[in-house]
């Protein structure tokens, strides 16, 4: 057996696959076998009759589904199939297959069984298919955010910017500022989950970017720290002259600030009108909007909220509203709508269908 795998899929898997065949009442005489055979052998091994036919499955186990482990295994079986005699399918087992390492097997005409209780065997006069989960019951929060923590946000942003350029990892370095070791775990992260290819020479490049944006979407989304809710007397054209005037100051004084969320949304791509002004702002940032559009903290009713960034990468990532205005670029702009609730989810997808679609298919 492979010592890398988790002892949970080699114990288990048998007693799924036994109790999962022992349910069809056309399936008899089930001998299952958990043990590879030979070096390049499968993991295991099952026969059982179908009307008196003897049918066989080969095992590979996995301890990752993710769509590159499930391609060798896909390798491993299909060898194995063809030095068989009689009527035999491949199967993979794992913790959890995803609906597209699903689609890669069942394109090859193989099955899985995984411990979320996800399961699929064909054979020409045997079908039996089930779908419990299509996300992983078993990943922590933590696994399924790490990728979009935000130093990988920075990495994250400059490659869903330029989808069709080809990366090398001290190229990634230095437009960033993130470390080798982990944009190396980054780049590793997005090529098991084939939203990512490598390249001749250690470049990669991006693609899947709508698959990567909706994985931020689904399981990466951390709504940003509010450093203050306020409430503002001025309005209309002398709130976006002021406006203006506060970020010309920041200009000078080099100071962060940026727009933010549906401030942003407003004036690029409208949709559900949401009120208020949104900011994202470093200390001297925060200092500086408070004096300028004389803002007073309130606990409720607040037509003015600031929040602080996580990671200096949101100030790498922008775009200019006019002459003097700087904005949140737009995937934070995205995310941001996201955090915001039901009317923030409709304005983001259509701020994606909007400004991230087109840059995603390389138009301006």
């Amino acid at each position: 057996m492979n010592p890398s795998l988790s002892p949970d899929i080699e114990e288990v898997w048998p007693i799924r696959l036994s109790e999962l065949l022992a349910s069809s009442p056309i399936v008899k005489d089930v001998a299952i076998e958990p043990i590879r055979l030979h070096e390049d052998g499968p993991d295991g091994e099952v026969d059982f009759l179908v009307d008196g036919e003897p049918h066989r499955l080969v095992i590979e186990c996995k301890s990752s589904g993710q769509p590159r482990y499930i391609r060798d295994a896909v390798g491993r079986l299909g060898r194995e199939i063809f030095r068989s005699h009689g009527l035999t399918r491949g199967m993979v087992a794992a913790p959890f297959i995803s609906p597209a390492s699903r689609a890669i097997l069942a394109e090859s005409g193989m099955g899985w069984i995984d411990l979320a209780g996800n399961a699929r065997i064909v054979f020409p006069r045997f079908h039996l298919e089930i779908s419990k989960a299509d996300r992983d019951p078993f990943a922590t929060k933590r696994e399924q955010r790490s990728l979009f923590f935000p130093k990988s946000a920075r990495l994250l942003k400059l490659l869903l910017h330029k989808p069709q350029k080809s990366w090398k990892v001290a190229e990634l370095v230095t437009e960033t500022g993130v470390s080798a070791g982990q944009v190396s775990n980054v780049r590793k992260a997005l090529i098991e989950r084939e939203w990512a290819h490598a390249e001749a020479g250690e470049g990669f490049r991006l693609t899947e970017p709508d698959q990567l944006l909706d994985a931020w979407r689904d399981d990466g989304i951390q709504p940003p720290q509010v450093l203050m809710r306020g409430y503002m007397l001025t309005h209309g054209r002398a709130l976006d002259a002021t406006i203006e005037e506060a970020f010309a100051e920041a200009a000078d004084q080099n100071v962060h600030v940026l727009l933010a969320s549906h401030s942003v949304a407003r004036r690029v791509a409208p949709f559900a009108r949401v009120s208020g002004e949104f900011f994202y702002a470093d200390s001297t940032g925060f200092s500086l909007l408070r004096r300028r559009l004389q803002i007073d903290p309130t606990d409720k009713g607040e037509n003015v909220t600031i929040y602080e960034a996580a990671d200096d990468g949101l100030w790498l990532e922008t775009m200019e509203l006019g002459s003097k205005i700087r904005a949140t670029g737009p995937i934070q702009t995205y995310l941001d709508l996201l955090s915001t609730g039901e009317r923030g989810r409709e304005a983001a997808e259509h701020w994606r269908t909007e400004k991230i679609t087109p840059m995603l298919r390389g138009k301006p």
